[in-house]
């Protein structure tokens, strides 16, 4: 049995978006913002399920960190591309 910990500290998701990474994107030149906004969506998810699976003991802490060092790095490339000068 598991036991569901809510960490206060992870960023809330919208389920209604779908699970969607740049691979996914119709021009990955050019994304849609709906398309960076579900993306920054799927990230934050999979970080908050990597935390989760830290935490149960489901993978190492190492490998876990090193998960989340990637997903993070993707989530503030993507970030970026709503900020880029025009």
């Amino acid at each position: 049995m598991t036991k569901q910990v809510k960490d206060e500290k992870l960023i809330d998701f919208d389920p209604s978006y779908p699970s969607l990474l740049p691979e996914d994107w119709k021009d990955r030149s050019a994304p849609t913002i709906y398309e960076i906004l579900a993306t920054t969506n799927t990230l934050k998810r999979m970080y908050s399920d990597t935390v989760q699976e830290i935490e149960s003991g489901e993978i190492s802490n190492d490998i876990g960190e090193e998960s989340l060092r990637k997903i993070a790095t993707n989530y503030q490339s993507v970030k970026s591309l709503l900020f880029q000068p025009r």
